[in-house]
Parts: C-alpha cells; sequence; structure tokens
C-alpha cells in the first residue's frame, strides 16, 4: 500500500485519538475465571488509608464491575461526602465505621454490609483504635460511569 505524506497527515490524528480512547479502557475482560492471591495484590497508600484493586473490567456481557480492598487507620475517613452513578456494595471485615448517608451517621460493625444506591450523598470513617477493613465491589453497568 502506498502512503502519501499527506495520507499520513491525515491518518495521524485517528491514531491519536484510537491510542488515547484505548489508554482509558478497562484492564481487562472478566470471563475468565480468575484467582486474586492476597500475597499478590499490592497496597497504595500508607497506615491512615490504603487500598488495593482487585480488578475493574467487563463481564462477558458487557456489565462493568470493579472491586477493591480499603484499610482506614483509627479515626480515618475514606473521604469527604459525594456521591456518583454507580451503585456500590461495601462488605466490612474488620472493625467499625461510621457510615454517613445524605445528612444522617450510622455504625456499621464487622460482618455488615452496605449498599450505596445512585447518587446517594456517602462517607465512611473508622471510629475504632483499631485499622478497619472492607471491600467494595462497584456496579458500574455497561458504560463506564465516573
Amino acid at each position: 500500500m502506498n502512503c502519501s505524506r499527506r495520507d499520513l497527515g491525515l491518518l495521524l490524528p485517528v491514531l491519536a485519538a484510537t491510542r488515547a480512547a484505548t489508554a482509558t479502557a478497562p484492564p481487562g475482560v472478566l470471563a475468565k475465571t480468575t484467582v486474586y492471591h492476597d500475597r499478590q495484590l499490592p497496597w497504595n497508600g500508607n497506615d491512615e488509608k490504603k487500598g488495593r484493586e482487585f480488578f475493574l473490567g467487563d463481564t462477558h456481557n458487557g456489565f462493568r464491575l470493579e472491586m477493591h480492598e480499603t484499610q482506614l487507620g483509627p479515626g480515618a475517613t475514606t473521604h469527604a461526602p459525594h456521591k456518583h452513578e454507580t451503585e456500590e456494595i461495601i462488605i466490612l471485615t474488620e472493625g467499625t465505621l461510621e457510615a454517613l448517608f445524605d445528612d444522617k451517621t450510622q455504625k456499621v460493625e464487622a460482618g455488615s454490609v452496605i449498599w450505596l444506591a445512585s447518587n446517594q450523598m456517602h462517607s465512611v470513617r473508622n471510629l475504632g483504635d483499631k485499622p478497619c477493613r472492607y471491600y467494595v465491589i462497584e456496579l458500574r453497568g455497561p458504560k463506564a460511569v465516573a
């Protein structure tokens, strides 16, 4: 195939746009069964707040799903109250949280599950004197929503 400099000049913006689109794509498709080994997942952060991502990708039918783990130090808050379009499930495995939903707080103990509805103002804070740990499953749906 012969391409002139003019043809290449027209093609470069298309290639750049394609590269930009793929750079923000999810890391992978989750259709294959996989074990995410505890010792192989790196932590990011510090003793006050640290986390690690298990996966972010699409199921076989295109449903986008993300899962991560967070560990909060005593008295630490995960983030300022915020809301987003996606729903989340929080599974508290260790410690005690104070969960903020809109303008109300609720005490949440280990073994509990929190369902966060779409566009629900929320935040959590560690109430204990030891670190707390929880898993978040974000149901992003058929298209990526931040």
